[in-house]
């Protein structure tokens, strides 16, 4: 045999030898381990895999494993995410609802698009771009993905209106996601309510508290139940306008060492405001470096429930893919120095030593904000916890067969006006098929019913903020603050 023919048979041996070696068990050249591992599961296993997904859940399985906050959000939650703390969206402005197979246009913006087009509260849509929907398959994603678009295009709606059917085309533009409500100055107390802290969340707040002075307030209710958070900057410019340049708003602690402490500035009109924060156990994170900073400084009174307890602070990492994983890179502490983070570990200790306000009280933590009053919810009624299908279905009945009568009343009028009749009280319960007549119920429960279907009727005309106000006029916690405030 020539030599060179016995170079060419030991190269290939060894080449085959090279392969074998990978399929047992060696491990290739390049690449992390992670990497490699999941390459043999995409290659090598015997069964199809969305490699995609498992990574996902490897990843989503090792932040959890770290602490409760850190997670990793996939493409399509991270933008959905990211609109609702933008503060607007593009789309046509209205708020929708499907009554059985049929969607509603319950609300349209009176400044939006759809309104500028004649949409009218209470129009069924019948066709989106010339496709038929309606059916028992429709859902509220399919109805969102064909109204929201590009700004400045077009959809085309064929609406139902008293029997007509009309055709409009609406151009898509920005709608307002508002962040921030008030409600009317009651005895100079004014309220507000945050929802989360978005990009535009200190803009409309500041705008809200201009808006409650020029109409008599004197002292200032915010209320924080049930928000989660969201951008600090915000928190922190929101808490600016009460305190005096150069405290303390919240220090943010890495894992170097570094500290960065935000101080308040100057030349802020709210300063000498008196006031009062509500909070529950789903206040968390910028909401409680707001309540934080006020309650140290002895700038606000806290009422509520001790709050969630989220001081770990989170950065989005951005993947190859445009997922994210937001992981944790510090912790917040209150100008006191405590930490706003709960334990989340067995044994571990967040908080140690005495915490002071500056004018000597002794503040308790053992992670979130500890309220300086307690206050608690008042029970549930039957209705409020099985009904509200039954409630909402009525409100619309009620809304949709006098929609004449509700357009020529604006909801300022109907808030401070509108009573629910006993006469209404019997036809929703015969409406409800309950088998009790009005006077079975207690005091509690009629009043309590009355508001409901106010709030119901409210949102099925004037939309969902508007079912809020009504709640929030007659809810029991803010009653008890303002009792307080009066005493």
């Amino acid at each position: 045999m020539k030599k060179e023919n016995v170079v060419l048979w030991i190269a290939a041996f060894l080449l085959v030898g090279v392969w074998i070696g990978s399929k047992f068990g060696q491990v290739p050249a390049g690449g992390d381990k992670m990497s490699q591992f999941f390459r043999y599961l995409e290659e090598e296993y015997v069964e199809e895999l969305d490699v995609d997904s498992l990574q996902a859940e490897a990843m989503d399985h090792i932040l959890s494993t770290l602490d409760p906050h850190s997670t990793y959000i996939p493409l399509d939650e991270g933008a959905a995410m990211a609109e609702r703390m933008q503060g607007n969206f593009s789309g046509i402005g209205v708020e929708f609802a499907i009554k059985k197979d049929t969607l509603v246009f319950v609300h349209v913006m009176e400044i939006g698009p759809a309104s500028a087009a004649g949409i009218k509260s209470g129009d069924r849509v019948f066709a989106i771009e010339g496709d038929t929907i309606v059916g028992d398959s429709l859902t509220n994603d399919m109805v969102t993905s064909r109204i929201k678009g590009r700004r400045g295009t077009d959809v085309n709606l064929s609406v139902y209106r008293q029997g007509e059917l009309l055709e409009f085309s609406v151009q898509r533009d920005l709608v307002p996601i508002e962040s921030v409500m008030h409600l009317p100055v009651d005895s100079g107390i004014g309220y507000l309510k945050i929802d989360r802290f978005a990009e535009t969340t200190h803009d409309e707040f500041v705008a809200h508290l201009d808006y409650l002075v020029a109409t008599g307030m004197n002292e200032l209710i915010i209320d924080l139940r049930d928000n989660p958070g969201g951008y600090l900057h915000e928190s922190v410019a929101m808490a600016d306008e009460f305190l005096v340049e150069g405290q303390n708003i919240v220090t943010t602690k890495y894992k170097d060492g570094s500290i960065n402490t935000s101080k308040a500035k100057s030349g802020n009109r709210f300063e000498d405001l008196p006031v009062h924060i509500l909070i529950n156990e789903n206040s968390a994170s910028a909401s409680e470096v707001f309540t934080g900073a006020l309650q140290d400084h002895d700038r606000a009174r806290v009422y509520g429930k001790t709050s969630f307890g989220k001081g770990l602070v989170q950065e989005d990492k951005i993947l190859k893919d445009g997922s994210k994983v937001r992981l944790t890179v510090a912790y917040y502490y209150t100008p006191s120095g405590r930490s706003i983070q709960k334990p989340y570990r067995d044994g571990q200790i967040v908080n140690e030593g005495t915490f002071i306000s500056d004018t000597g009280r002794v503040l308790y933590s053992q992670g979130g904000i500890e309220p300086d009053v307690e206050l608690a919810n008042d029970s549930a009624s039957y209705f409020w916890t099985f009904s509200y299908g039954t409630i909402d279905a009525f409100g619309f009945k009620y809304a949709d067969s006098h929609r004449a009568l509700l357009e020529n009343q604006n909801f300022s009028n109907f808030y401070s006006d509108f009573v629910v009749s006993d006469e209404m009280l019997t036809s929703f319960l015969d409406y409800g098929g309950y088998g009790i007549y009005l006077e079975d119920l207690s005091a509690f429960d009629r009043s309590e019913l009355s508001i409901l279907l106010k709030a119901s009727i409210g949102r099925n005309h004037w939309g969902f903020d508007a079912y809020r106000k009504v709640l929030l006029k007659d809810d029991p916690l803010v009653a008890q603050i303002k009792e307080r405030i009066q005493q």
